[in-house]
């Protein structure tokens, strides 16, 4: 499953560098919040899963193997993981 999310990402975002490992997509690619968009609606076409609003936050689609345990997880009717607690609000808090 994270070789096709790879794919997908690596062939509809030019800007993405082809070495695309499990590295922060956000932080790390350039990833603009209108990618972020887009790469919602590339996966929902793709595998025909529906993103649902309270599943998308911060970190759940920050790295190619997160969206890929989240898209196998909609496939098999599984209820997804828990958002990741992201560092910035671990160390506020």
């Amino acid at each position: 499953m994270e070789e096709k999310v790879k794919q997908l990402i690596l062939e509809n975002f030019p800007s993405v560098p082809h070495h695309l490992e499990n590295t922060q997509l956000l932080r790390e690619n350039g990833f603009t919040s209108l990618m972020f968009v887009e790469l919602i609606l590339l996966l929902e076409k793709e595998f025909g899963i529906e993103v649902l609003d309270e599943e998308i936050g911060p970190g759940r689609f920050s790295t190619v193997a997160r969206i890929a345990e989240y898209v196998q997880c909609k496939l098999e009717g599984r209820p997804v993981p828990p958002l990741p607690v992201c560092e910035e609000c671990r160390s506020h808090g």
